[in-house]
């Protein structure tokens, strides 16, 4: 998948393992609800779980800082109160989104993300997923952080940033070659960068995971800024042959959210020149596959909402 954590989901949205999405959500909750922190033993006892287990969840969230742990109590950490605040912010994106996601899936047959750009690690973070009901699909989890040079939305994300904002992330970036296809090159990043946002839509393949991608775009504001994008995630088998169509249908989604928040969508230029800047530059050892392509005929709105 073109999303880090993104993983193949057979379709069992109940799995188990120490980074459980429905176990962590169900101890943030917990602790959420609790305003002196709970004990390991009163946890337990909530939950209704293995204290070995509710123990290893607990070791995991607290060095990710989403729990602390104090005298023998957990309280929610720094990072979930982060990460409230930041879904707190957005909770009339989230309320614009959520038709257009059901709608999204609908047409699309894929699975649809919402991120936000984290401002304090320059990374996109997850806010929503609504998964389509594919045998095979693709499953981001929420509140986890993607890269934004190498992913479909975290790129929808960067491209409508301030250029002071991209030159020093451009600059100070750990730009790792996920895999053979992953752009790193920061020259052949910025034009890449200046297609998405001259195309208002980006489409990835296989750059952060073999065989995945996403089509992604931004949602533009009352006040014009990019705070949040929308996208797909689409294994490369079935994006191919879809992918003009499945570019208008994400550029036609972020459309509807912006006007629904009084700002506009992205304007979408389809001159083929657009994709020039994929091409690699002549110092740069990478495979000719290698793409994240501004789309350049991006199908038309099915329809208009305002």
């Amino acid at each position: 998948m073109d999303h880090p954590s993104a993983t193949i989901d057979p379709g069992n949205d109940d799995y188990s393992g120490p980074k459980s999405p429905l176990r962590v959500m169900q101890i943030v909750e917990l602790l959420a609800a609790s305003n002196s922190g709970l004990s390991l033993a009163a946890m337990t006892e909530a939950l209704q779980i293995p204290k070995t287990s509710l123990l290893n969840h607990l070791r995991v969230m607290v060095v990710a800082g989403y729990v602390s742990s104090r005298d023998a109590r957990y309280t929610l950490g720094p990072a979930s109160m982060r990460l409230g605040a930041i879904i707190a912010a957005d909770a009339g994106v989230l309320a614009a989104w959520r038709p257009v996601a059901l709608d999204l899936v609908a047409q699309s047959g894929e699975t649809a993300m919402l991120a936000t750009l984290d401002d304090r690690s320059a990374e996109a973070l997850y806010i929503d997923v609504v998964n389509s009901d594919q045998d095979i699909r693709y499953s981001p989890r929420v509140g986890s952080r993607w890269p934004l040079y190498c992913t479909g939305m975290g790129r929808a994300l960067l491209a409508f940033q301030e250029p002071v904002f991209v030159d020093r992330y451009l600059a100070s970036a750990r730009t790792v070659e996920r895999t053979e296809l992953t752009v790193t090159g920061v020259a052949r990043l910025r034009r890449i960068i200046a297609g998405v946002r001259s195309a208002g839509v980006v489409v990835t393949e296989g750059e952060h995971t073999v065989g995945a991608g996403a089509v992604a775009a931004p949602i533009i504001e009352r006040d014009g800024r990019v705070r949040c994008a929308i996208g797909i995630g689409v294994p490369i088998a079935r994006l191919g042959p879809r992918r003009e169509a499945l570019a208008g249908l994400v550029a036609d989604a972020a459309r509807r959210v912006s006007w629904t928040l009084g700002g506009h969508g992205a304007s979408q230029n389809p001159n083929p020149s657009t994709i020039t800047a994929l091409t690699p530059l002549p110092d740069e050892a990478r495979p000719p596959a290698a793409r994240s392509s501004p789309m350049p005929r991006a199908a038309a709105p099915a329809r208009r909402h305002r």
